[in-house]
């Protein structure tokens, strides 16, 4: 019963606490049936489930370690429970952005899955997905690009084309594309994803708003800012009616809006949005937050064309004291920033 109650709140994304059920429903299980018990690890495994979607992949990470050394002992290495439980630790691991070592985990569980339940079963399907999103995580775009393809492909063919696994492949090919500078394809495979998730899960969807997104991402890379202007407009309103004006995403559209302003030079009105987003992501996510320094930054960037460099000035140091204090002073973007900076100098003379 609270196990499956547990599982529901999963389902409605209320994974914090989903997870406090599952914690107390495997301590139970723990305490009646053992440690072992194929229970107990099936309430463990959902533990590392909702960790992994709260942001916690470290904790995750211990869970699903433990289920898979027990549910080996207990099942063997190539039983489909033992093998989920692996394909979580690669996923985790690959939060933590231990790709190479995600690789390996995939790379051994998917020929398990291939050997146990044949190439076109859905969790072996599954795991080639993930596969090549951590190939490109990889930087091994090419490869990432194939698979993804293969996987699509198969998807269509065991699943249908408008399933949302099948979608979810194919928004990987057009990430793939874009990573690939191919970004005519990739545009025209986020418009397909876009459209077909509007029919399958509806115009509101998370991943219908998602799909939308990287579409005015790629209208922007192309050079077609009017067009894009236009998406985000559309799109910030959806967001805004579904999540609320201060959902992170909400502000990835207006971030996306600044930016194409930006672009058509229109910069009175991108410095007006980037402080606006600004301001809004430094009250929700916390001034150092990743997501607050990338707009603090684009306000930088527009005092800068605006021709106002010391106000600039300002900006771009506070970013780099940020960003070397949670990054450390060697992170890419902490020496990007000490580039921004260098260069505000410059036009100071």
């Amino acid at each position: 019963g609270r196990h499956n109650a547990g599982l529901s709140l999963g389902r409605l994304g209320r994974w914090a606490e989903a997870g406090e059920v599952h914690r107390a429903v495997a301590a139970e299980r723990e305490h009646l049936l053992g440690p072992d018990h194929p229970d107990t690890l099936a309430s463990r495994y959902e533990v590392g489930f909702s960790l992994s979607r709260t942001g916690r992949p470290a904790d995750a990470l211990i869970e699903f370690t433990h289920v898979t050394q027990s549910r080996e002992r207990v099942f063997g290495p190539d039983h489909p429970d033992t093998l989920a439980a692996r394909q979580e630790m690669a996923y985790v691991l690959g939060q933590l952005g231990r790709h190479f070592d995600a690789h390996q985990v995939y790379t051994s569980v998917l020929a398990a899955r291939e050997r146990t339940m044949g190439p076109d079963h859905s969790d072996t399907l599954r795991c080639r997905h993930n596969l090549a999103f951590n190939l490109s995580r990889l930087g091994r775009l090419e490869d990432s690009y194939r698979m993804a393809c293969d996987v699509a492909a198969a998807r269509a063919r065991v699943l249908g084309p408008a399933h949302p696994d099948t979608l979810a492949t194919r928004y990987e090919v057009a990430y793939a594309l874009g990573q690939l500078g191919r970004w005519p394809e990739a545009l025209q495979t986020y418009r397909e994803v876009a459209e077909a998730r509007a029919q399958a899960l509806g115009p509101d969807h998370p991943d219908t708003l998602a799909a939308r997104y990287e579409v005015g991402i790629s209208l922007g890379r192309l050079g077609r800012s009017a067009e894009a202007l236009q998406l985000y407009r559309d799109l910030i309103d959806d967001r805004t009616r579904v999540h609320g004006p201060t959902h992170s995403e909400t502000l990835r559209a207006r971030h996306g809006l600044g930016l194409n302003l930006g672009r058509l030079g229109r910069w009175e009105e991108a410095l007006t949005e980037s402080r606006d987003v600004c301001a809004i992501r430094e009250r929700v996510l916390g001034p150092e937050h990743p997501d607050t320094l990338v707009s603090r930054r684009e306000v930088a960037v527009g005092l800068g064309w605006l021709g106002r460099w010391a106000d600039a000035l300002t900006e771009y140091r506070r970013v780099a004291a940020a960003r070397e204090r949670v990054l450390g002073a060697d992170h890419p973007d902490t020496l990007a920033s000490r580039n921004d900076e260098a260069h505000c100098l410059e036009q100071l003379g």
